[in-house]
């Protein structure tokens, strides 16, 4: 697998986005309004700053899998 798609982004659907995206896969998130967008990517964001100030990945991980993240509508 190279590309995921995950409908919706909220606890379940980021914690999915976010594991995909870390082993290396392209990741798109579909999102039902453009207002939980934002939302769905603060998100994965903020869980990848966690991991990466508790050590269990490096920032440039972290980076890297955001990178491959996309949040549409």
């Amino acid at each position: 697998m190279q590309r995921i798609g995950v409908i919706g982004g909220g606890t379940m659907g980021a914690g999915i986005a976010e594991v995909c995206a870390k082993a290396g896969c392209d990741v798109i998130i579909v999102e039902a309004k453009p207002e939980f967008v934002d939302a769905a990517h603060e998100r994965v964001s903020a869980s990848l700053s966690r991991a990466a100030a508790r050590n269990k990945i490096t920032q440039d991980d972290a980076d890297a899998a955001l990178s491959r993240l996309r949040i549409t509508v």
